[in-house]
């Protein structure tokens, strides 16, 4: 295996949504970008953005609402030329397993 990607499936509550200038209700079907990798000796052959292009025709056939990822600078450029966009998140760095 020289490359590969895969989506994690995670379930939310419903939550409004801009669907082309209409504001609707989305069901809540979400879709985690995960390990995407290119083998050093396979990169910069086009073998990640056709793996996100395949992601993202998936992703359109299961009718997710949101598809998020993870992207290292190194791949940044890739995709936002696929339409991603940069976002704002916070992670709590305390401990969810017990008292802090």
């Amino acid at each position: 295996m020289v490359a590969g990607a895969g989506v994690q499936l995670r379930d939310v509550l419903p939550h409004p949504v801009d669907i082309g200038g209409e504001v609707g209700v989305a069901a809540g079907r979400h879709g985690i970008v995960l390990n995407v990798f290119t083998e050093p000796a396979w990169r910069r052959r086009g073998l990640g953005e056709l793996l996100m292009r395949h992601v993202l025709e998936w992703a359109r056939d299961q009718r997710l609402d949101r598809l998020v990822l993870h992207a290292s600078a190194e791949a940044r450029a890739l995709y936002e030329r696929l339409g991603f966009v940069a976002t704002n998140e916070m992670r709590f760095s305390g401990s969810l397993l017990g008292p802090d």
